[in-house]
């Protein structure tokens, strides 16, 4: 029996494409990813087909596809960004390519994924919903669902936090699962995931916010290299994501002039990605261009912006063994 295609949008280096083809039994056939860096990797790893450009994809020129898969931007709906919604002109107004994409393609399943903001970000729509005269505002992941709707698709959700599945790290995100209409709407509720404390990132955090444990990560991985490294409370989460994946790297590395810096590795491994899914393709020679490498920033900043293929692993399967019962109960 073959394998469901999948065809993925906004792809980034692929993560959430490896949790689809885990959940699925699936494989990756083509691939829409824009920033070169990324598109990098997506060659190196998967060496399908990328159309690059979302907004420029004629879908009815594209091979079919049995799942549509991708995280469109979230400047405009996270709590750290711009706070701007889903609307005309936005990095995450870019999810009307995906909705065209959706319509044009009619996949058997459609998977979305974003942060958590999605969930209370805002979505302006301009009154032409038949019903309505002036322009209107909506809950962004209200208007994700009702697109999906007006295209006949029913949708279910849920959120999950990495730190669920034992990442050392909060990373909360909502995944949606949606499927030709006829299933029922109605989606399972979030799911309640360890609360588990990790270093912060920066300096400026005040030292008694929840789940700081007094040192950041900056302040953390310098004082590995001047007297060894101790996680402290974060010992056990260390551990645990150890045990689920692979022995930590370490989380730092000396930079140009020796100083300690992030490693590259350290935050790869954060992520729950396959050893070197990145990292490898990282240019040795910085000073040089050399053809299929990435920078070191290029690589920190496609970790920032990646999918936990654990996390997104376990939603997903929660959502298609919460359809595939629905569907069962029916016949």
């Amino acid at each position: 029996m073959s394998k469901l295609r999948i065809g993925s949008l906004f792809s980034g280096v692929g993560a959430l494409d490896l949790a689809v083809e885990e959940v699925f039994d699936a494989e990756t056939v083509w691939q829409v990813e824009f920033d070169q860096s990324a598109a990098t990797v997506l060659d190196k790893r998967f060496g399908v087909p990328n159309y690059r450009d979302v907004t420029t994809v004629d879908w009815a020129e594209v091979p079919p596809v049995d799942i549509l898969c991708g995280g469109f931007p979230c400047q405009d709906v996270s709590a750290a960004g711009r706070k701007a919604g889903i609307a005309d002109g936005t990095r995450s107004g870019l999810w009307a390519y995906f909705a065209e994409a959706i319509d044009v393609l009619r996949p058997q399943y459609v998977i979305i994924e974003n942060v958590r903001g999605l969930l209370s970000a805002k979505a302006h729509r301009t009154g032409d919903l038949g019903y309505l005269d002036a322009d209107v505002v909506l809950r962004a992941g209200g208007a994700v669902v009702g697109d999906l709707a007006d295209i006949g698709y029913d949708a279910r959700w849920t959120t999950l936090a990495a730190g669920a599945v034992g990442a050392p790290h909060k990373r909360e995100r909502v995944f949606i699962l949606a499927h030709p209409a006829g299933a029922g709407l109605e989606g399972p509720q979030p799911l309640q995931g360890w609360r588990l404390g990790s270093p912060r990132c920066c300096r400026s955090a005040a030292h008694t916010r929840p789940g700081s444990g007094g040192d950041d990560l900056v302040t953390t991985v310098c004082k590995a290299i001047r007297g060894g490294l101790d996680w402290g409370k974060y010992q056990p989460a260390i551990d645990r994501w150890e045990g689920l994946t692979r022995p930590a790297p370490h989380p730092v590395e000396p930079n140009t002039k020796g100083e300690p810096r992030l490693s590259a590795r350290f935050a790869e491994w954060m992520m729950g990605w396959p050893e070197g899914w990145v990292t490898d393709l990282i240019n040795p020679e910085p000073r040089r261009k050399v053809e299929g490498t990435v920078s070191r920033s290029a690589a920190l900043k496609m970790v920032g912006n990646g999918v936990v293929p654990q996390q997104a692993a376990a939603a997903l399967r929660l959502l298609k063994d919460s359809l595939d019962n629905e569907r069962k109960g029916s016949k």
